[in-house]
Protein backbone atom coordinates (compact mmCIF):
# COMPACT_ATOMS: atom_id res chain seq x y z
CA UNK A 1 0.00 0.00 0.00
CA UNK A 2 1.21 3.48 -0.80
CA UNK A 3 3.02 4.92 2.24
CA UNK A 4 1.11 8.26 2.12
CA UNK A 5 -2.20 6.39 2.15
CA UNK A 6 -1.13 4.39 5.19
CA UNK A 7 -0.32 7.62 7.04
CA UNK A 8 -3.68 9.16 6.11
CA UNK A 9 -5.63 6.08 7.21
CA UNK A 10 -3.72 6.01 10.47
CA UNK A 11 -5.21 9.38 11.40
CA UNK A 12 -8.80 8.20 11.09
CA UNK A 13 -10.87 7.02 14.03
CA UNK A 14 -12.81 3.80 13.52
CA UNK A 15 -15.00 4.50 16.59
CA UNK A 16 -18.50 5.60 15.56
CA UNK A 17 -19.67 8.94 16.98
CA UNK A 18 -22.58 8.62 19.37
CA UNK A 19 -25.87 9.56 17.74
CA UNK A 20 -26.96 13.10 18.47
CA UNK A 21 -23.73 14.03 20.27
CA UNK A 22 -22.19 17.24 18.88
CA UNK A 23 -18.45 17.43 18.25
CA UNK A 24 -16.45 18.66 21.26
CA UNK A 25 -16.27 22.43 21.50
CA UNK A 26 -13.02 24.26 21.98
CA UNK A 27 -12.56 26.12 25.27
CA UNK A 28 -14.14 29.54 25.17
CA UNK A 29 -11.67 32.38 24.90
CA UNK A 30 -12.11 35.59 26.88
CA UNK A 31 -10.43 38.91 26.44
CA UNK A 32 -12.00 40.49 29.55
CA UNK A 33 -12.09 39.37 33.17
CA UNK A 34 -14.31 39.79 36.22
CA UNK A 35 -12.67 39.13 39.59
CA UNK A 36 -15.07 38.33 42.41
CA UNK A 37 -13.20 38.75 45.69
CA UNK A 38 -14.49 36.79 48.66
CA UNK A 39 -13.58 36.78 52.31
CA UNK A 40 -14.64 37.56 55.83
CA UNK A 41 -14.07 41.05 57.26
CA UNK A 42 -10.40 41.50 58.07
CA UNK A 43 -9.24 38.57 55.93
CA UNK A 44 -7.13 40.70 53.57
CA UNK A 45 -9.43 41.48 50.64
CA UNK A 46 -8.24 45.07 50.43
CA UNK A 47 -4.61 43.94 50.26
CA UNK A 48 -5.55 41.44 47.57
CA UNK A 49 -7.35 44.19 45.65
CA UNK A 50 -4.24 46.38 45.79
CA UNK A 51 -2.15 43.49 44.49
CA UNK A 52 -4.51 43.08 41.54
CA UNK A 53 -4.37 46.81 40.83
CA UNK A 54 -0.58 46.62 40.69
CA UNK A 55 -0.77 43.57 38.43
CA UNK A 56 -3.45 45.10 36.19
CA UNK A 57 -3.10 48.91 36.09
CA UNK A 58 -6.22 49.16 33.89
CA UNK A 59 -8.38 47.44 36.51
CA UNK A 60 -11.47 49.08 37.98
CA UNK A 61 -12.65 48.08 41.41
CA UNK A 62 -16.04 48.36 43.07
CA UNK A 63 -17.11 47.75 46.64
CA UNK A 64 -20.52 48.13 48.23
CA UNK A 65 -18.69 49.74 51.16
CA UNK A 66 -18.11 52.79 48.96
CA UNK A 67 -21.81 53.60 49.28
CA UNK A 68 -21.36 54.13 53.01
CA UNK A 69 -18.11 56.07 52.73
CA UNK A 70 -17.79 59.82 52.39
CA UNK A 71 -14.60 61.85 52.78
CA UNK A 72 -12.85 58.84 54.27
CA UNK A 73 -15.54 58.22 56.89
CA UNK A 74 -17.43 54.93 56.89
CA UNK A 75 -20.94 54.96 58.38
CA UNK A 76 -22.90 51.77 57.82
CA UNK A 77 -26.71 51.85 57.68
CA UNK A 78 -28.39 48.43 57.38
CA UNK A 79 -31.60 50.02 56.09
CA UNK A 80 -29.71 51.17 52.99
CA UNK A 81 -27.92 47.89 52.28
CA UNK A 82 -30.19 46.77 49.46
CA UNK A 83 -29.82 50.15 47.75
CA UNK A 84 -26.06 49.95 48.25
CA UNK A 85 -25.82 46.60 46.47
CA UNK A 86 -27.97 47.79 43.59
CA UNK A 87 -25.80 50.90 43.32
CA UNK A 88 -22.63 48.83 43.20
CA UNK A 89 -24.10 46.45 40.62
CA UNK A 90 -25.07 49.43 38.46
CA UNK A 91 -21.48 50.68 38.52
CA UNK A 92 -20.14 47.27 37.59
CA UNK A 93 -22.68 46.87 34.79
CA UNK A 94 -21.68 50.24 33.32
CA UNK A 95 -17.99 49.30 33.46
CA UNK A 96 -18.63 46.02 31.63
CA UNK A 97 -20.78 47.70 29.02
CA UNK A 98 -17.85 50.05 28.41
CA UNK A 99 -15.45 47.11 28.11
CA UNK A 100 -13.37 47.89 31.20
CA UNK A 101 -11.12 45.01 32.26
CA UNK A 102 -10.46 43.58 34.63
CA UNK A 103 -13.47 44.51 36.76
CA UNK A 104 -12.93 43.69 40.44
CA UNK A 105 -15.76 43.31 42.96
CA UNK A 106 -14.52 43.66 46.53
CA UNK A 107 -17.35 42.40 48.75
CA UNK A 108 -17.49 39.69 51.41
CA UNK A 109 -19.63 37.50 49.09
CA UNK A 110 -20.12 34.77 51.67
CA UNK A 111 -23.10 33.29 49.77
CA UNK A 112 -23.17 32.21 46.15
CA UNK A 113 -26.41 34.06 45.44
CA UNK A 114 -24.82 37.38 46.41
CA UNK A 115 -22.49 37.06 43.42
CA UNK A 116 -25.16 35.99 40.93
CA UNK A 117 -25.95 39.50 39.55
CA UNK A 118 -22.27 39.98 38.70
CA UNK A 119 -21.96 36.53 37.13
CA UNK A 120 -24.98 37.23 34.92
CA UNK A 121 -23.40 40.54 33.84
CA UNK A 122 -20.21 38.67 32.99
CA UNK A 123 -22.14 36.15 30.93
CA UNK A 124 -23.99 38.89 29.06
CA UNK A 125 -20.80 40.82 28.31
CA UNK A 126 -18.46 37.90 27.60
CA UNK A 127 -16.25 38.25 30.71
CA UNK A 128 -14.34 35.41 32.27
CA UNK A 129 -15.27 35.01 35.95
CA UNK A 130 -12.45 34.45 38.44
CA UNK A 131 -13.12 33.85 42.14
CA UNK A 132 -10.34 34.96 44.49
CA UNK A 133 -9.89 34.74 48.25
CA UNK A 134 -7.05 36.18 50.34
CA UNK A 135 -4.35 33.65 51.14
CA UNK A 136 -3.76 34.98 54.66
CA UNK A 137 -3.34 32.28 57.27
CA UNK A 138 -5.92 33.98 59.53
CA UNK A 139 -8.73 34.28 56.96
CA UNK A 140 -10.99 31.94 58.98
CA UNK A 141 -9.56 32.72 62.43
CA UNK A 142 -12.36 34.65 64.12
CA UNK A 143 -10.15 36.10 66.85
CA UNK A 144 -7.61 37.42 64.33
CA UNK A 145 -10.32 38.69 61.98
CA UNK A 146 -11.85 40.67 64.83
CA UNK A 147 -8.52 42.42 65.32
CA UNK A 148 -7.75 42.96 61.64
CA UNK A 149 -11.04 44.23 60.23
CA UNK A 150 -11.14 47.99 59.71
CA UNK A 151 -14.87 48.56 60.26
CA UNK A 152 -15.14 47.27 63.81
CA UNK A 153 -17.19 44.20 62.94
CA UNK A 154 -17.83 42.41 66.26
CA UNK A 155 -16.61 38.89 66.90
CA UNK A 156 -20.12 37.45 67.10
CA UNK A 157 -20.97 38.73 63.64
CA UNK A 158 -17.78 37.36 62.12
CA UNK A 159 -18.45 34.00 63.76
CA UNK A 160 -21.91 33.86 62.16
CA UNK A 161 -20.50 34.88 58.79
CA UNK A 162 -17.85 32.17 59.05
CA UNK A 163 -20.52 29.56 59.74
CA UNK A 164 -22.50 30.68 56.68
CA UNK A 165 -19.52 30.99 54.32
CA UNK A 166 -19.99 28.85 51.21
CA UNK A 167 -16.77 27.22 50.07
CA UNK A 168 -15.73 25.92 46.65
CA UNK A 169 -18.14 28.04 44.62
CA UNK A 170 -17.99 27.80 40.83
CA UNK A 171 -19.45 29.73 37.93
CA UNK A 172 -22.20 27.15 37.46
CA UNK A 173 -23.05 27.01 41.16
CA UNK A 174 -23.46 30.79 41.31
CA UNK A 175 -25.33 31.01 38.01
CA UNK A 176 -27.95 28.45 39.04
CA UNK A 177 -28.33 29.32 42.74
CA UNK A 178 -31.43 31.02 44.12
CA UNK A 179 -31.66 33.86 46.60
CA UNK A 180 -33.33 32.65 49.82
CA UNK A 181 -36.52 34.20 51.10
CA UNK A 182 -35.86 37.53 52.72
CA UNK A 183 -35.48 37.42 56.48
CA UNK A 184 -37.97 39.05 58.79
CA UNK A 185 -35.47 41.83 59.49
CA UNK A 186 -35.40 42.67 55.75
CA UNK A 187 -31.90 41.36 55.44
CA UNK A 188 -30.26 41.52 52.05
CA UNK A 189 -26.65 41.51 51.04
CA UNK A 190 -23.15 40.56 51.98
CA UNK A 191 -23.18 41.59 55.62
CA UNK A 192 -26.44 39.92 56.70
CA UNK A 193 -27.61 43.35 57.84
CA UNK A 194 -25.67 43.15 61.08
CA UNK A 195 -25.45 46.70 62.40
CA UNK A 196 -21.83 46.44 63.45
CA UNK A 197 -20.79 49.98 62.63
CA UNK A 198 -23.20 51.88 64.87
CA UNK A 199 -24.60 54.09 62.11
CA UNK A 200 -25.54 57.58 63.18
CA UNK A 201 -28.12 60.04 61.95
CA UNK A 202 -25.33 61.80 60.07
CA UNK A 203 -25.64 59.16 57.38
CA UNK A 204 -28.99 60.44 56.13
CA UNK A 205 -27.54 63.91 55.75
CA UNK A 206 -24.84 62.56 53.42
CA UNK A 207 -27.08 60.49 51.12
CA UNK A 208 -27.88 63.21 48.60
CA UNK A 209 -24.20 63.76 47.92
CA UNK A 210 -23.41 60.05 47.88
CA UNK A 211 -25.55 59.55 44.77
CA UNK A 212 -23.19 61.86 42.90
CA UNK A 213 -20.33 59.39 43.46
CA UNK A 214 -21.62 56.65 41.14
CA UNK A 215 -18.53 56.88 38.98
CA UNK A 216 -15.82 56.72 41.58
CA UNK A 217 -13.96 53.69 42.83
CA UNK A 218 -12.42 53.23 46.25
CA UNK A 219 -12.44 56.91 47.12
CA UNK A 220 -11.56 55.96 50.68
CA UNK A 221 -8.25 54.45 49.62
CA UNK A 222 -5.78 56.91 48.21
CA UNK A 223 -4.02 54.43 45.93
CA UNK A 224 -7.19 53.60 43.99
CA UNK A 225 -8.43 55.84 41.22
CA UNK A 226 -11.51 57.16 39.49
CA UNK A 227 -13.09 54.62 37.18
CA UNK A 228 -14.52 56.87 34.44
Amino acid sequence: MDESLVVALGGLSLQPRAQGRPPPRSRRRFSKSLYLLRGLPGSGKTTLARQLIREFPSAVIFSTDDYFTEDGTYIFDPDCLEDAHKWNQKRARKAMKNGKSPVIIDNTNIHAWEMKPYVIMALENNYEVIFREPDTHWKFNVHALTRHNSHGVPRETIQRMKEQYEHDVTFQIVLHCEEPARHVNRSHGNRNTEDFSNPSSAFSNRRAHTHSTNERSFNRRSDFHRVF
